[in-house]
């Protein structure tokens, strides 16, 4: 019987799961991935356009002011002059002294009342600046730079002792309420006077991250987790239907649809695979051909249904009563083959006898047929001039005719060339 591997070899089938959860897997963590590096840079989007915004809010602030040419307020304790002006002190008319706040001053002191509220700090600053402490950093002077080239904006993501931090900066440029306090250093109208630096704390952002990827982590793996589980049951399920295919597709091959015993492919193999051990000299090996009598005349008088009834009434009372390591199968019509290991020439005639017997006394009785049902048997053992199995069954055939001519409902035992015995 020819084998299939497809059906047969789970491991192929193990593998190609372990290939589709692997490939899942892959795939699920790459989305989820992208996904949460997806959510990092619409986060840091955000923090951009809140900078955008605060940068162009300050401006506005200052180009009102700068319009105005500064703004006055009352020089309370605590309230310094601004030594890079001329002349920043007023006295009013009711005696109160007041002083002025240009657009950088006035920028520097709401930057340190935004970092006191933990909200922003903001940095005022140019190449070439009035007063040292608007002085850049390096982030702060590489953009000056890049503006002086053209660009627009630069923003940067920084680690500090305080923290992380989103940095943003973008231009100012030269109006001529800016030449009031700094015409004397040659700047013109639409030159890059400098720059606002914006920063914002990234720790409520980083512990949001952090949290959103905790969360993401954990639907991908339970998101994979059901999936891996779906196939596993989906490939668990075709297994089982594979098995119950592998055992119709096995047993078509095999048994024989009518008889419910196996076959003339299968009874064959056994056959040749009990000549195998025959010629190594492990066992001894018999073989009976057994024909029902007058079957032709069982279809011709009382239906082919029935005479498939007499055949599967013999197939079942001959199976039922041989050892676990005979093989018993329908050779072809109404005849059968019964394969008999470690028999010898005595024993073999015994079972043919109690067979014959069993079928004529059992079968024959308990039909419905106007004649009993018997059988006639063809026996012979392997021997070493045997060259293949076609050997025995044409000495076990010609043992069969032999009983046929003989008046049938017996036995005949054939065990050489011109040896023939034979039984009632």
């Amino acid at each position: 019987m020819t084998r299939l591997p497809m059906l047969n070899d789970k491991n192929i089938l193990k593998r190609y799961l372990l290939f589709v959860c692997l490939v899942v897997g892959l795939c699920m963590a790459g989305l989820f991935l992208a996904l949460a590096l997806r959510n990092k840079i619409l986060l840091q989007d955000q923090l951009i356009v809140q900078a955008r915004a605060n940068f162009r809010n300050i401006v506005l602030t200052r180009q009102w002011i700068a319009r105005h040419g500064g703004v006055y307020v009352l020089k309370r304790p605590g309230v310094e002059s601004n030594l890079y002006l001329e002349h920043p002190d007023l006295l009013a008319a009711d005696g109160r002294m007041l002083t002025l706040k240009n657009p950088a001053l006035m920028t520097r002191e709401i930057s340190e009342l935004a970092g006191k509220d933990d909200l922003f700090v903001f940095h005022i600053t140019s190449l070439n600046p009035l007063n040292p402490d608007n002085a850049p950093d390096s982030f702060e002077s590489q953009s000056l730079q890049s503006f002086k080239a053209g660009k627009k904006e630069t923003f940067l993501v920084e680690d500090d002792v305080n923290g992380g931090r989103l940095r943003y900066m973008a231009p100012l440029m030269v109006d001529k309420s800016c030449l009031v306090c700094h015409g004397k250093q040659g700047y013109s109208v639409g030159q890059v006077r400098g720059g606002i630096s914006i920063s914002f704390k990234l720790d409520e952002i980083n512990k949001s991250l952090h949290h959103n990827y905790i969360v993401i982590v954990a639907l991908g793996l339970v998101t994979v987790g059901v999936l891996l589980l779906i196939l596993w049951l989906f490939f668990r399920n075709m297994q089982q239907r594979l098995d119950k295919t592998q055992a119709l597709l096995k047993r078509m091959a095999t048994i024989d649809a009518l008889t419910n015993v196996a076959n003339r492919a299968s009874i064959l193999n056994r056959l040749t695979e009990g000549f195998a051990r025959h010629r190594r000299k492990l066992v001894s090996l018999g073989c009976l051909m057994i024909d029902v009598d007058f079957f032709k005349s069982v279809n011709d008088n009382f239906g082919h249904q029935k005479g498939d009834t007499v055949l599967k009434e013999l197939a079942s009372l001959v199976s039922d009563s041989l050892r676990p390591y005979d093989s018993f199968g329908r050779y072809g019509g109404e005849e059968f083959l019964l394969v008999l290991d470690g028999a010898d020439a005595d024993s073999l005639a015994f079972v043919a006898e109690r067979v014959r017997a069993m079928i004529e006394e059992k079968l024959g009785k308990q039909s419905d047929l106007s004649v009993p049902v018997t059988v006639s048997i063809g026996a012979t053992l392997a021997t070493s001039a045997d060259q293949s199995i076609d050997d025995i069954i044409l000495r076990a055939d010609l043992a069969l005719y032999q009983a046929k001519d003989q008046g049938r409902n017996r036995v005949v035992l054939l065990l050489g060339e011109n040896s023939d015995d034979s039984a009632d």
